[in-house]
Formats: C-alpha cells, sequence, structure tokens
C-alpha cells in the first residue's frame, strides 16, 4: 500500500489523549496524565448535511480532521474517554472516528460552549 503524500495533510493539529488512571495506596482513582502529541492534518469545515446534531450540546462549531492512521484519533468507546484535538488554539471533542483503508483516519469533531 502506497503512503499518502505529505501535502495532502498541510495543517498541524495537537492530539490529546488521556491515559488510563489508577488507584491510590488509599483506593482513591487518579486520572492518568494527559499525553499530547503533534501530528500532521488536513482540517476541513463540517458541513451540515454531514453531520448529526448532538443532543443536548451547544455547538460552537465542528470541524472534520484527516490525519495518517499511524496516529489515530479515537472517539468515547467502553468507558474510555474520546481525545481532544486542538487546532488554532481551540479545542474540540472527537465525536466519531473512522480509519480508512489503513491509509488515514477520519475524525468528526465538536467544540463545545
Amino acid at each position: 500500500m502506497s503512503r499518502l503524500a505529505p501535502r495532502r495533510f498541510p495543517d498541524t493539529v495537537t492530539r490529546r489523549r488521556q491515559l488510563e488512571g489508577s488507584r491510590n495506596s488509599a483506593g482513591e482513582f487518579v486520572p492518568g496524565a494527559v499525553q499530547e502529541t503533534d501530528m500532521s492534518a488536513s482540517v476541513q469545515p463540517l458541513a451540515l448535511e454531514d453531520s448529526d446534531i448532538a443532543g443536548g450540546v451547544s455547538a460552537v462549531e465542528r470541524i472534520k480532521v484527516f490525519v495518517p492512521d499511524d496516529y489515530g484519533l479515537l472517539a468515547a468507546f467502553g468507558g474510555a474517554e474520546a481525545d481532544r484535538v486542538v487546532w488554532q488554539g481551540q479545542e474540540f471533542v472527537v465525536e466519531r472516528s473512522t480509519s480508512w483503508a489503513g491509509s488515514h483516519c477520519r475524525a468528526d469533531c465538536l467544540r463545545e460552549t
């Protein structure tokens, strides 16, 4: 399989991923650290026909982010917290993530109020 050309990912985003937490000696849950990773991406506006409106959330902005599949972006799954994406100083939460044929990942992201 051929690699995608770097020019397909002209933007840079920062992925913030909450690492797994643990219990301390008193049995209290201690959240894991937040790992930040800079990655090449293609960021595009999310057209209204591309998305469902999330109930109960006031959306300020929606974007779709394409990254090489080496990185991946994760939506909330099985109790794990969703990744966060920082782009142009704004933080977005990953709502949905799809891997495309092992070449790249598409993530629909929402900036909440």
